[in-house]
């Protein structure tokens, strides 16, 4: 019976982690539920302190080395997704600019806060 209540208590922790962890990254999602799992694993195993504190770190490294590795797969579609990206023109066939003109913004000051000269695209109604 003493097995059983650590399990549930153990799992009970999991699920509150991963609630906590849902709104973060996939790497601390990962971490959270690598660190439960290996816990109730190295308990069940084991049945001692020692046994679920090295399921616990084991799962731990597991769970974030996962969730790194999937933070930086959809890191990485989301650079490609944004290397593809063509702005759209007022002319579609893309041979000719729209009509306007660049024009250079000199340095101010916008809501407590310096913006140095630039230049923006100002657009001319034909």
């Amino acid at each position: 019976m003493k097995n059983f209540l650590w399990i549930v208590s153990l799992l009970m922790t999991v699920l509150f982690l991963q609630s906590c962890a849902s709104t973060g990254y996939n790497t601390q999602k990962g971490a959270a539920i690598g660190a439960g799992l290996g816990a109730i694993a190295g308990q069940v195993i084991g049945s001692n302190t020692a046994s679920t504190l090295i399921g616990t770190a084991v799962g731990a490294l597991a769970g974030t080395i996962a969730g790194n590795a999937l933070d930086q797969q959809v890191m990485n579609e989301k650079m490609v997704a944004a290397k593809d990206y063509k702005p759209a023109y007022a002319c579609p066939d893309g041979t000719k600019n729209p009509p306007g003109k660049w024009v250079e913004v000199p340095g101010q000051w916008v809501n407590g806060r310096w913006v140095p000269a630039h230049k923006v695209w100002m657009p001319v109604n034909p």
